[in-house]
C-alpha cells in the first residue's frame, strides 16, 4: 500500500479560515480517501485536534500517527504551541505516545506542548 500524505491546508470550498485538515489518499487512479485529521485554531496560541480518522482496513500501519505528527508540525510552523484534543479511554495511549498528556483534572482532554 502506498499512501500520499497531503499537506495541512484549508479545506477546499470552506470559508472557515480557522479549520485546517490534513488527509491521506491511496495512490491509485481513484485517489480513495483513507484518512484525515481536522484541527481548529485561533491563529494566535491555541489549537484543538477534533478528528483523526483512518479507514479500518488501513489501520495499524502508522497512518494515524503520521496525520497527527503532520498536524502538529503545521501548527508549530504557525507558532501555535498549545494543542489540545479529547480522547476516549481506548486511544489515550496512542496520543500519549505522540507526546500528549492527560488532563490532570481527569477530564477527557489531553494536552501537547513542546519538550524543550
Amino acid at each position: 500500500m502506498v499512501a500520499t500524505l497531503h499537506s495541512l491546508r484549508k479545506s477546499p470550498g470552506e470559508d472557515d479560515e480557522y479549520t485546517w485538515k490534513s488527509y491521506l489518499t491511496e495512490r491509485n487512479e481513484q485517489k480513495k480517501l483513507i484518512g484525515m485529521a481536522r484541527a481548529t485554531s485561533d491563529h494566535a496560541f491555541n489549537a484543538t485536534i477534533w478528528d483523526v480518522l483512518v479507514d479500518p482496513s488501513y489501520q495499524g500501519q502508522g497512518l494515524g500517527k503520521a496525520l497527527v505528527e503532520k498536524t502538529i508540525r503545521a501548527l508549530l510552523q504557525r507558532d501555535i504551541g498549545n494543542i489540545t484534543l479529547f480522547a476516549d479511554s481506548q486511544v489515550v495511549e496512542f496520543y500519549r505516545n505522540l507526546g500528549f498528556e492527560p488532563d490532570p483534572e481527569g477530564i477527557k482532554g489531553m494536552f501537547w506542548h513542546p519538550r524543550y
